[in-house]
């Protein structure tokens, strides 16, 4: 799954994108939200088949936030695994995925005026170090983690999927409760389990146990 933005003044294009083998079956996919009131019989929210995808462009206005979640037309709802964030929806137990635009502006062309610069002697350039940056892995391949999550647990240095596997549902607990109350929220319980599949490549028996989750529960 995949949230990408791109801003054109007052507006952010927001594209939606799901790959076929993350949608829990073949029927059609709707997306729901703020935006458009969650009317399921809006046909101008189902989902584009693009190759292998399910893709949707939004024009949304900046300085907002927007809830959303899918709904597959056999399967019911699921959740956004690229969401910028989570909040509990009016239903016990259920979780909206977030579109956050609060801190979007309106961008504008800066002109630099053209400086010139002294004339300097050509020195030696200083041999630069190869440095090995440390591996990573896509978290957000793990459902309930968003890329704010993802980020939050890369910084405590769980950022591989064999790291998430071996750390503990109390520690993890613990790093979202220090996050702060919108991270806290979140139920790590299955994180672990998700963690171990994918790292050990076995993503069709990782897909199987996300069909039965939500939200990452």
């Amino acid at each position: 799954m995949a949230l990408t933005k791109h801003t054109k003044g007052s507006y952010t294009e927001v594209t939606f994108t799901i790959a076929e083998h993350e949608a829990p079956s073949t029927a059609p996919i709707l997306l729901l939200g703020d935006f458009n009131d969650w009317q399921t019989n809006d046909s101008s929210c189902q989902m584009d088949k693009d190759g292998g995808a399910y893709v949707k462009r939004l024009k949304l206005k900046n300085g907002k936030r927007y809830e959303y979640r899918y709904l597959s037309e056999d399967k019911g709802w699921f959740n956004d695994h690229a969401a910028d964030a989570y909040v509990p929806s009016p239903y016990d137990g259920i979780d909206n995925g977030v579109v956050d635009l609060t801190a979007v502006t309106e961008k504008k062309k800066v002109v630099k005026k053209a400086v010139k610069k002294p004339v300097k002697k050509t020195a030696k350039k200083p041999v630069k170090k190869t440095v090995k940056k440390a591996k990573k892995d896509d978290l957000k391949k793990i459902e309930g983690i968003g890329p704010k999550i993802a980020s939050i647990l890369t910084d405590k240095g769980i950022g591989t999927f064999k790291k998430l596997s071996g750390a503990s549902v109390s520690k993890l607990e613990g790093i979202l409760k220090e996050a702060g109350p919108r991270y806290s929220m979140h139920k790590p319980g299955s994180w672990p389990k998700q963690a171990k599949l994918a790292d050990q490549g076995k993503w069709d028996e990782l897909k199987k146990l996300q069909d039965k989750l939500d939200g990452g529960k």
